[in-house]
């Protein structure tokens, strides 16, 4: 990274200056590239637009989202290693609170998951719900009955 780039990164994340460069950020990073197939480049542009990656545990989080993403969507390493390279942010969502109930609730409704994952990602609940019900023609939830 640039020093340019370096300054950028820690103005969004201050807390990477506490991180241990060699002990977690490094190996999180070569582990990532390893995973995607990313060039140095590509690994730069997911660090540059997702800072965060930087923090996140590699086993706990990254990996087990990309194999998640990838087992659900049925997608192979190369479409999704471009899908991340275009929305590295679904790489820092919950995978039981954010992405498993969006994944169920899209095939429930026999809508093409991954569209509506990648296009949708960063809405609130209830936006993705709306999303998914204009894009079914149906009610993702039915109306209390009282």
């Amino acid at each position: 990274l640039s020093e340019a780039e370096l300054r950028k990164i820690v103005l969004r994340l201050p807390a990477v200056l506490g991180l241990s460069i060699e002990d977690n950020v490094l190996p999180s990073l070569a582990a990532l590239q390893a995973r995607l197939g990313l060039s140095e480049a590509e690994l730069r542009k997911i660090v540059l637009r997702l800072p965060a990656v930087l923090g996140l545990s590699i086993e706990d989080n990254v990996l087990p989202t990309i194999d998640f993403l990838q087992r659900e969507l049925g997608i192979s390493d190369k479409l999704l290693r471009e899908r991340i390279l275009v929305t590295p942010v679904i790489l820092s969502y919950s995978i039981e609170r954010r992405l498993r109930p969006r994944v169920k609730l899209c095939k429930e409704l026999g809508l093409p998951v991954e569209r509506m994952l990648f296009s949708f990602h960063g809405s609130k609940p209830e936006d993705f719900d709306a999303a998914c019900a204009r894009a079914s023609d149906r009610p993702v939830h039915e109306p209390d009955c009282a």
